[in-house]
């Protein structure tokens, strides 16, 4: 996980169980990382500021890597250095966004937020400094590079907020593909980078199956795009890992559209099921690459024949 799972202290009578908890139910009900790290920073003693605020030393140094889109401080890692505006009444108007207020396991949460305060005038006494080592838009401009290494005439793009549904976000890179593949101008792109971090709205756990919202996007994409001919698309996890599976992301391209044709296999069933896993499973274009050691949210690539 993240520093915000990897650094956490409820606030009690919260228990880590309950924030567990309650983090799966907003993940499945399409929360942003946004709303998720609004929600836990008000059930926790550190986050938020609370660790800076708990500081007594002279200076405290933050260096971060950003897996957050935009990079707000007070959000990466839910922000334990960086003191937050919001306020549990903030964290009870997301759970109504998600519709999740009455889930058994938000009621108790939803309870504490109401008799919660805004958090104390507790000053901080240290020093604090910032510094940013790593984020999404590196990621971008380090393909870019290579891009252009390779002899491609590139466009990028990172995206500095929270993205939609990876069904809109995959449907709209295969319209960019196919403009990029279908234009007659020579002097225009033939390499679309661009990074971000969608969100997957879950099927029901009974018809669910395995998958992640790269792999999700991928999936979108060759849906909207049919043929796939001189276009090749890929979209994977900068951490080497996409949902609960050991892929990073997919790649499509005519080669995978005609295998999962001699195979028989409907873009259409897999996306309802979120089961693009054994879609791409199948037609051997999962992404696997291990764990990278960092996570700076997504990094997509478009390709289309060199003019």
């Amino acid at each position: 996980g993240g520093g915000s799972a990897l650094l956490p202290a409820p606030t009690p009578p919260v228990t880590l169980d309950q924030k567990a908890v309650l983090t799966r139910l907003l993940s499945s009900s399409g929360a942003t990382i946004n709303e998720l790290n609004a929600v836990r920073q008000q059930l926790s003693d550190v986050k938020g500021g609370g660790l800076a605020r708990a500081c007594r030393a002279g200076r405290l140094v933050t260096l971060a890597i950003s897996d957050v889109l935009g990079d707000p401080r007070d959000l990466i890692a839910s922000g334990p250095t960086v003191e937050t505006e919001a306020t549990p009444l903030d964290a009870i108007d997301v759970l109504k966004r998600l519709g999740v207020q009455h889930d058994p396991a938000a009621v108790p949460i939803v309870e504490f937020l109401k008799t919660k305060t805004t958090r104390t005038s507790e000053p901080v006494t240290t020093q604090l400094d910032y510094v940013m080592l790593a984020n999404n838009a590196m990621a971008v401009d380090a393909a870019g590079v290579e891009a252009e290494r390779l002899g491609y005439n590139h466009a990028m793009t990172s995206a500095s907020d929270s993205e939609g549904e990876a069904e809109q976000i995959g449907s709209h890179l295969a319209q960019m593909a196919r403009q990029m593949r279908d234009t007659s101008q020579a002097a225009g792109p033939n390499c679309l980078i661009s990074g971000g971090e969608p969100m997957v709205r879950l099927a029901p756990e009974g018809e669910r199956g395995l998958g992640g919202r790269n792999q999700q996007l991928v999936l979108a994409a060759l849906q909207e795009l049919g043929s796939c001919a001189g276009i090749a698309l890929l979209s994977g996890g900068t951490d080497g890992e996409d949902g609960p599976t050991n892929a990073a992301g997919a790649v499509v391209d005519a080669q995978v559209v005609r295998l999962a044709q001699e195979r028989g296999l409907r873009a259409e069933d897999y996306l309802r099921r979120n089961d693009a896993y054994h879609f791409f499973e199948a037609c051997d274009a999962l992404i696997k690459t291990g764990p990278t050691g960092t996570n700076v949210c997504d990094l997509r690539v478009v390709v289309t024949p060199k003019k």
